[in-house]
């Protein structure tokens, strides 16, 4: 991980470490930070806080499967809600109308920038 504290982001991966069209997770970096995940679509990804916003579980029912069979969906595996990958947002399942926690991504030099706090518990 590289912070840049002139912007005060932080790398979360190459781009190229995510296979375009699928997703990977990303650790808490400790108790004070909840886990991410990111999927790429492209030259561009989407970075999500790992957490259901209708149960507070996390998404994955193994290691980066966050993802529908089509790849087209985010699935919450524990009650099989669904969100939108371009903007969380609960498109089926028990929270409809709510969304994920989206954090905002630059693409810089091949890395996705996110920001040095995000994640963090409040």
């Amino acid at each position: 991980m590289h912070t840049d504290f002139n912007t005060g982001q932080r790398s979360l991966c190459r781009i190229d470490d995510i296979p375009d069209g699928q997703a990977r997770g990303f650790a808490s970096l400790d108790r004070s930070h909840r886990s991410l995940f990111a999927i790429r679509r492209g030259q561009r990804a989407f970075v999500y806080v790992n957490e259901c916003p209708h149960a507070g579980a996390e998404l994955e029912y193994a290691q980066d499967r966050f993802l529908s069979a089509d790849g087209e969906r985010i699935i919450c595996f524990a009650h099989n809600a669904q969100f939108a990958v371009e903007t969380g947002n609960c498109t089926g399942g028990p929270c409809t109308g709510q969304s994920l926690h989206a954090i905002p991504v630059n693409i810089v030099n091949g890395l996705v920038m996110i920001p040095a706090n995000a994640g963090r518990v409040d």
